[in-house]
């Protein structure tokens, strides 16, 4: 039972701190009112979980090779939910993939289980270069659609209209996109046990992929909906002022990210061609946001950046795995005891 309650608090938590990635530039350029935002979102957020969260999902599998039982999975669950909740309340986006990896090396340190370190580094690797690559492309992209509507030759009022329909549509494919990534950094750590049966206050559950991506999903969505419109606030105008060419940029920039590390077909492609290997992860939706933002940014030599909020957040990347590896080394032990 304290399993499926974990997965519903910490879904809800992944919709108000992750979910805001999608929208909250074209809240943030008043292109698009939240409410209607976050319908689109959670209706895409369930179909992307269904489709495509299988794939990120097999990472957590794979860190651990001998993996932990599931009675112990809350040990690792609970300092994600701590410390999510505090960067919630200090109103900083926080990756929830990266926290339960890092809350799942804790707990193998201290229960001496074998860890996959070279998929670990890896994922590291990619965790570090992906906000590097948004700042690039949300560059590129910002440029590439400036040049598009300049060859079109719109009016003012054509150009406003064909990005509302162009922020909600690709709105609906980033959301998609990030359903699979949302849904693995949940339903990742359980990935090894489901086809089992559980019981849930005397009733038996069969548990299997499809039940549980929905289930999260749509717990997600209920957490966008009651609590993520603070933190579009933070996305979408604290970092820096968001105007409706580079919002869509920004969208593109989430979507090519996002799909690359979770669509199969696409890593097989790329994989032929590329001098490293990649494959399917859950990455962090806020990182790429706030990467996107600061390209964006750099058009205007950074002007309209934040430093103060900026560093905050650079800062939170590494000291909210810390704390969370910390936390669950912490709980862990005392379990033990």
């Amino acid at each position: 039972m304290i399993d499926i309650l974990l997965i519903a608090i910490i879904a809800i938590i992944i919709g108000a701190n992750d979910a805001s990635n999608v929208f909250g530039s074209a809240v943030g350029s008043k292109m698009l009112k939240f409410k209607i935002s976050v319908v689109f979102f959670i209706i895409f957020i369930i179909f992307g979980s269904i489709i495509n969260a299988e794939n990120p999902s097999q990472v957590y599998g794979n860190l651990i090779l001998d993996y932990p039982d599931i009675n112990k999975i809350f040990l690792i669950i609970i300092p994600v939910v701590v410390i999510t909740i505090v960067s919630l309340i200090l109103k900083i986006p926080s990756s929830i993939s990266q926290s339960v990896i890092f809350s799942l090396i804790g707990f193998s340190f201290v229960e001496n289980l074998s860890i996959n370190f070279d998929l670990f580094y890896n994922l590291i690797y990619f965790w570090l270069a992906t906000p590097f690559m948004a700042f690039i492309l949300s560059i590129l992209f910002c440029r590439l659609i400036s040049l598009i509507f300049k060859i079109l030759r719109l009016n003012i009022f054509q150009i406003d209209y064909q990005i509302r329909l162009a922020l909600i549509f690709f709105g609906c494919v980033a959301a998609f996109a990030l359903g699979a990534h949302l849904t693995a950094a949940i339903v990742g750590i359980y990935s090894p046990f489901l086809d089992i049966d559980l019981n849930v206050l005397n009733f038996s559950l069969a548990l299997n992929d499809k039940k549980l991506y929905f289930f999260a999903s749509v717990l997600i969505g209920l957490g966008a909906y009651l609590f993520s419109q603070k933190i579009v606030r933070t996305i979408g105008s604290q970092i820096s002022n968001i105007k409706p060419v580079p919002a869509l940029a920004i969208l593109f920039t989430q979507i090519f990210i996002l799909f690359i590390f979770s669509s199969d077909y696409l890593i097989e492609a790329l994989n032929i061609f590329l001098p490293f290997q990649i494959f399917a992860m859950p990455l962090s939706a806020s990182h790429i946001t706030f990467a996107s933002i600061i390209g964006i940014a750099s058009f205007n030599k950074f002007r309209e950046v934040k430093p103060k909020h900026t560093i905050k957040i650079i800062l939170s990347w590494i000291i909210i795995p810390i704390s969370v590896f910390c936390c669950s080394l912490l709980l862990t032990s005392i379990y033990k005891i």
